[in-house]
């Protein structure tokens, strides 16, 4: 992938009116900032210390009735002060959702060591994945539409609903006018923005993208997965947890936070002295048409989403898996992964970091970052839960205790209900 032909760019019209159309030499994408607040820790250190210790973030939900529900776990954020990140008159224009994401992208930004008043901020992106945006603000102003007819309805939680509103805000906080761009696919929203800013960076269209994303949790959801039966314990027997793999799966718990990887082009990086925590080398998409609500039970267009993310597979030892507790998904990524990997499938070490999160359509973007952070330190973190591996998903998983493992490269798999599957290829930084 490093090699492949990047194209055509146009130099900038407006700056550049008769230039001419010339061939790019492609770019590295590296990652040198990880942003991540999560119901396992907020910033980079508590994060990794709680993914490594097998720490989970899922408990009774809290913040709204569930007691008329089977299900009542979530794997919900902690108590933020958002004033240690946002400044406090933007505040009051941000949501929930907004001020989390906002949040991650200042923690990304410090971790890389940017200096923005240093840098052409029009060559300074952000890339936003979000399941469903602004779920909670979205139900407040319905309701009060519904309650008091339109002229009840508040004009400012209207604007804070739309799904881009989240880009904005981090953009209109931190002076970003390069790319500006919201990705909205379900459990792949995230992967989709990484893959779009890490396109952009490699064809030199800018220098630094802020990518990943995330979601909350809230009443409107929660009540729609749980009627859809999708919560553990589903509709059928057993205990309600988040167990991927596990022969007693039996659905997902929901849960929420965000994730912002710097992505930033090699030369970039090493101009300003960055460190590097691992490089991003390659992306491969891939759709199926099961249905609406159901996975790729059969793993073929997971499997050629993995193949179309790099041309050196013999090299990856790891796989972050999307494998969310469902019987289907786990068991279609388990098909692709031995589709993929074939003998040396056994060889391929295995884990799901939502059995500690829970599911949500931004979890891409921390489960991003603890990719990086397992590359960096050539650790993988536990999968937790799963006591007893279901015969039909017999892959390699590291379970209990986290592993120590020189990883050469890894990929991260996200796969949405309705046939949307993406598989990103990381590698260590230097990879030799």
């Amino acid at each position: 992938m490093r090699n492949a032909d990047c194209g055509l760019r146009n130099k900038d019209p407006i700056q550049n009116p008769k230039s001419e159309i010339r061939n790019l030499e492609c770019h590295r994408v590296v990652i040198t900032g990880l942003g991540i607040v999560s119901s396992i820790g907020v910033g980079k250190e508590t994060f990794w210390e709680n993914c490594l210790q097998g720490i989970s973030g899922i408990k009774p939900v809290r913040g709204f009735d569930v007691s008329s529900y089977r299900s009542r776990l979530g794997g919900q954020l902690p108590e933020i002060d958002f004033k240690a990140y946002i400044k406090p008159a933007n505040l009051r224009r941000m949501d929930r959702i907004g001020k989390v994401v906002v949040s991650s992208v200042r923690l990304a930004m410090d971790d890389s060591g940017l200096d923005l008043k240093e840098e052409d901020s029009s060559q300074i992106g952000i890339s936003i994945g979000t399941g469903l945006g602004s779920s909670d603000t979205v139900d407040q102003f319905f309701r009060s539409l519904l309650k008091e007819g339109p002229l009840g309805a508040a004009p400012l939680l209207f604007q804070t609903a739309v799904p881009n509103a989240i880009t904005s805000h981090c953009a209109i906080e931190y002076g970003i006018k390069g790319v500006n761009i919201t990705f909205s696919h379900k459990e792949s929203s995230t992967e989709m923005a990484m893959t779009f800013a890490y396109h952009l960076l490699k064809e030199g269209r800018a220098d630094v993208i802020f990518a990943g994303g995330g979601d909350e949790l809230s009443e409107p959801l929660y009540h729609v997965y749980s009627m859809l039966g999708a919560l553990s314990p589903g509709r059928g027997k057993g205990v309600e947890g988040m167990r991927p793999f596990d022969r007693g799966r039996n659905g997902i718990v929901l849960g929420e936070g965000s994730g912002i990887l710097v992505l930033e082009t090699l030369e970039h990086a090493k101009k300003r002295g960055a460190k590097i925590y691992a490089e991003m080398a390659g992306a491969g998409l891939s759709g199926s048409t099961g249905g609406l609500l159901r996975y790729d039970v059969k793993g073929d267009s997971i499997a050629r989403a993995m193949s179309l993310s790099g041309q050196e597979l013999p090299t990856v030892d790891y796989v972050s898996a999307a494998a969310n507790s469902t019987p289907d998904l786990d068991r279609g990524e388990t098909l692709a992964i031995r589709k993929v990997f074939g003998k040396r499938t056994k060889e391929i070490s295995v884990s799901s970091l939502k059995s500690m999160l829970g599911e949500f359509g931004g979890s891409g973007g921390i489960r991003a970052c603890g990719l990086a952070l397992s590359l960096y330190h050539g650790m993988i973190p536990p999968t937790i839960g799963t006591e007893h591996l279901d015969p039909q998903c017999d892959l390699n998983v590291v379970l209990g205790q986290p592993k120590k493992k020189e990883i050469r490269s890894a990929l991260l798999n996200a796969c949405s209900n309705g046939g949307s599957n993406i598989s990103l290829w990381f590698e260590r930084y230097p990879s030799s």
